[in-house]
This record gives structure tokens, sequence and C-alpha cells, in this order.
């Protein structure tokens, strides 16, 4: 199966690009992680293949509006 055909496949069926899809939930992982571990950004980083630290800031920020840091601390604070 080509790549182009699979793409054109999961957009058809899901309504989304296969990138946008695995990069949204590459990002719940991240969630994840950040709420109910104690793992820090660059474990994350190496768990979920980010290419470094500032690739995950980037794209987290893009999908939450905040950085991963900033996201824990937020949601942390209103557990306690």
């Amino acid at each position: 199966m080509s790549g182009g055909y699979l793409g054109r496949y999961f957009k058809t069926h899901s309504g989304e690009n296969m990138r946008h899809y695995i990069t949204s939930y590459k990002i719940k992982l991240v969630e994840t992680r950040l709420l109910h571990s104690n793992m820090r950004i660059n474990e994350i980083v190496n768990k979920l293949s980010f290419t470094d630290e500032s690739h995950l800031n980037r794209i987290f920020k893009k999908y939450k509006r905040m950085n991963p840091t900033a996201y824990r601390r937020l949601h942390t604070e209103a557990v306690i």
C-alpha cells in the first residue's frame, strides 16, 4: 500500500489527515504523563520520540496554548 493511498484512505474514513491525528494523539499522551506521573520533560521527549525539548514545547504550545511546564503547574495546582 502506498503512503499516498493510505493518507487518502485515512482522511476519507476519519475526517482528518494522519499527521494531525498522530500529533494530537501524542499531545494527549504528553498531557497524561504531565498530570499523572513525575516524569521530567526530557524523559517525556525521549519516550514519545520528539526531536528535543524545544520541539515538544513548540508543538505542545501550538495545541494547548501553553508550554508543558505551565500546563503541569496549572493543572496540579488546581487539584491541590
